[in-house]
């Protein structure tokens, strides 16, 4: 198995465990309600919405050996490597859509097609739960800089990536909100 898949969890889940918490915060009440998160990695966005009680929980990732940590953890959410940005569900089969931490790394085209890909699957009425960077005139040097070496380290393609998200003001939303 992949080293980056067994170590992730270990290294940055006391880290994002914030942001994953005010994630299932800005979903619906409805313990019923059908919610994805895209690009899953290890599961661990959808384990902490089974601890809130939701039950309807499917995960999406390309990466197998993420995919197989996730299952391993909890066999009750089903998880599917698809790509996020053309999965094989139906229109309007969610109520609620999340993806955390991962359009930065992609292309441009890529981010444009999964955020339409969120549209295309939410049910009416349904809700998105995009979390991601987002350096704006509020943001800390400390945090802009210390994110950024992270993203470096990555290197290559990724961080590449991760510039032009920046370069070019983050993910679109009209209702976005810079932490």
């Amino acid at each position: 198995m992949n080293a980056n898949a067994l170590i992730y969890d270990p290294l940055l889940r006391r880290a994002l465990s914030p942001l994953r918490r005010a994630v299932a915060r800005m979903l619906p009440a409805g313990k019923d309600s059908r919610i994805l998160d895209l690009c899953c990695g290890t599961g661990e966005q959808l384990y902490i919405l089974r601890e809130q009680g939701y039950r309807d929980l499917h995960g999406v990732d390309l990466s197998r050996e993420m995919l197989e940590v996730a299952g391993s953890k909890a066999p009750d959410i089903r998880f599917y490597r698809e790509d996020a940005a053309c999965t094989s569900f139906p229109d309007a089969s969610f109520d609620a859509v999340t993806i955390s931490l991962a359009l930065h790394d992609k292309d441009r085209h890529a981010r444009r097609n999964i955020l339409l890909e969120i549209r295309r699957l939410l049910a009416p009425g349904g809700s998105a739960a995009v979390a991601d960077f987002c350096f704006d005139g509020a943001s800390r040097f400390g945090g802009r800089f210390a994110i950024s070496a992270v993203e470096w380290f990555a290197g290559g393609e990724h961080y590449r990536n991760f510039r032009d998200y920046i370069r070019r003001g983050s993910a679109p939303h009209p209702s976005r909100r810079c932490f």
